[in-house]
């Protein structure tokens, strides 16, 4: 069994967070600027191999209940990179996962261990995709 990778899609930055090999820890890894598709996927390729990844789980925006039941602009878009992902590694599963809130609580949690506002926009990327995996380890593995 391999790690799995946790990604937070953003339009200008995608956060990205990994578990250990026995798929129990969740570290934050960084960011990745979201240059281009094939820019994200190369810099992905390179961290699938060095982690030895075989699954990615990414973060899907769903509205929160009460809100229209259409979906919104990010959804679709977060939607089509996963198509795209998909067949971009076509031996790694990857799964989408509810992300509601990620950012939010990923901005909380390091405002609460006293981290500056300038200095938290440069991992809150990473923290929201170390929760979004810290949920999926916790509903789907533990």
């Amino acid at each position: 069994m391999g790690s799995i990778l946790s990604i937070d899609y953003g339009l200008k930055r995608v956060g990205i967070a990994f578990s250990d090999s026995n798929r129990i820890f969740s570290f934050p890894h960084g960011f990745i600027e979201n240059k281009s598709f094939d820019y994200l996927t190369e810099e992905i390729k390179k961290i699938i191999e060095e982690k030895e990844i075989d699954l990615i789980i990414i973060g899907m925006p769903f509205n929160m209940p009460g809100i229209k039941d259409k979906k919104s602009e990010m959804t679709l878009k977060v939607e089509d990179f996963i198509k795209k992902l998909s067949k971009e590694f076509p031996i790694i599963k990857v799964e989408s996962v509810d992300e509601r809130l990620s950012s939010f609580t990923a901005e909380e949690r390091l405002k609460e261990a006293g981290i500056s506002s300038k200095k938290s926009r440069k991992l809150v990327d990473a923290e929201a995709a170390r929760l979004i995996l810290e949920d999926y380890i916790e509903k789907n593995i533990l």
